[in-house]
């Protein structure tokens, strides 16, 4: 093969983010920091259109019925504080704690409430639960598809419920628990933490016992680190990953490298993706994308020993596409990757990023 036949790798792996595409764009944005009132169900319902090429679902009506599902929660939580007033008039009361501010609201109500309403009104009254007969369906992990089905994982559930909670200025944070997703519900300095997957129910020391030795060993005993808090864009990576996961156990090779693309929109400095990404295209026979992956992993990865590994595939990568290996080409690939603000660190992915494991769900 002449050298100059192809593109340039690292324009190959630029043109990931498609600056005409809405959605990708968007996702940049939120990566950045720059979606500070969009909730994670967001990205998740702009994950699910990109991931299906041939798909056109249209995302609002998807958000109109998770504001919906926060203007339940809201209504109920009033109904609630009415009911346990000592005055006997429940209709005014329940009038007046709806034209309450929501801070007036949560500042009346106990942890107890806020769980009951959340147990009520997402899978009480709308059906939200668990898929345990089909676990490993990939719709579980599609966000548009779990509201149509109202089934899905747990990590999936966790998105209407974070969304919820945030549109109700409620404090709820995922729970990185081992084997399974979990929750952690705040009001008034009180905490709980919740299974979206089982109907919300509540998860006491004891229930949390039982659920890590029936994942870690008899032996396991709870830890600090158990309850490991996720950042928005931890919960998002550990969905797409879900769904790279089933792609590769299908066979599904195409999936699961779009599936990764689309997790670089919002976590680009992560060099354990750029790590697998650059493996599926090797594997799917597409040598100058995999060198641009494997380069943009070299110049993030800290571990020298790995960096090493990869720098050799990169030299035979390289001498298979007969690309020329001068001083020029093999300056160090840091000052070639995409550009990643250090101060954009809200959003970015957890500092944590070495090549991902198969994440339990």
């Amino acid at each position: 093969m002449q050298p100059g036949k192809e593109p340039d790798p690292i324009t190959n792996m630029r043109n990931i983010i498609d600056p005409t595409d809405p959605d990708r764009r968007w996702l940049v944005d939120y990566g950045n920091g720059q979606k500070p009132d969009a909730t994670p169900a967001e990205a998740a319902l702009r994950f699910a259109r990109l991931n299906d090429p041939d798909s056109a679902r249209d995302i609002a009506p998807y958000m109109t019925r998770l504001d919906a599902l926060a203007e339940q929660v809201h209504d109920e939580l009033a109904h609630r504080l009415a009911r346990g007033s000592d005055d006997s008039d429940i209709s005014n009361n329940t009038n007046d704690h709806e034209t309450m501010s929501i801070a007036d609201m949560l500042a009346e109500a106990t942890i107890d409430d806020v769980v009951s309403t959340l147990q009520s009104v997402i899978p009480g009254k709308n059906g939200f639960q668990g898929d345990a007969e089909n676990y490993d369906d990939m719709e579980n992990a599609d966000l548009m598809k779990v509201m149509d089905r109202k089934r899905g994982l747990p990590v999936a559930l966790a998105m209407l419920y974070i969304h919820v909670a945030r549109r109700c200025d409620i404090a709820i944070t995922g729970i990185d628990f081992p084997g399974h997703f979990l929750l952690r519900v705040q009001v008034n300095g009180q905490r709980r933490m919740i299974d979206p997957f089982h109907g919300c129910i509540t998860l006491r020391p004891a229930e949390l016992r039982e659920l890590l030795k029936s994942f870690s060993g008899l032996d396991a005993e709870l830890e600090p680190r158990h309850y490991r808090e996720s950042s928005d864009n931890a919960i998002l990576l550990r969905l797409q990953n879900n769904l790279k996961v089933r792609a590769l156990r299908a066979g599904e090779l195409a999936y699961a490298t779009r599936i990764i693309e689309h997790s670089l929109l919002i976590a680009p400095d992560h060099e354990g993706l750029w790590h697998q990404l650059g493996a599926l295209y090797a594997r799917l026979d597409q040598d100058h994308k995999a060198l641009g992956a494997f380069e943009q992993f070299v110049g993030l990865c800290k571990d020298p020993l790995h960096r090493t590994r990869i720098e050799a595939v990169i030299e035979e990568l390289r001498d298979r596409l007969g690309l020329a290996d001068s001083a020029d080409d093999v300056a160090p690939a840091k000052a070639k990757t995409i550009a990643a603000d250090p101060h954009d660190g809200a959003n970015h992915a957890p500092e944590d990023n070495a090549p991902i494991p198969l994440f339990p769900i």
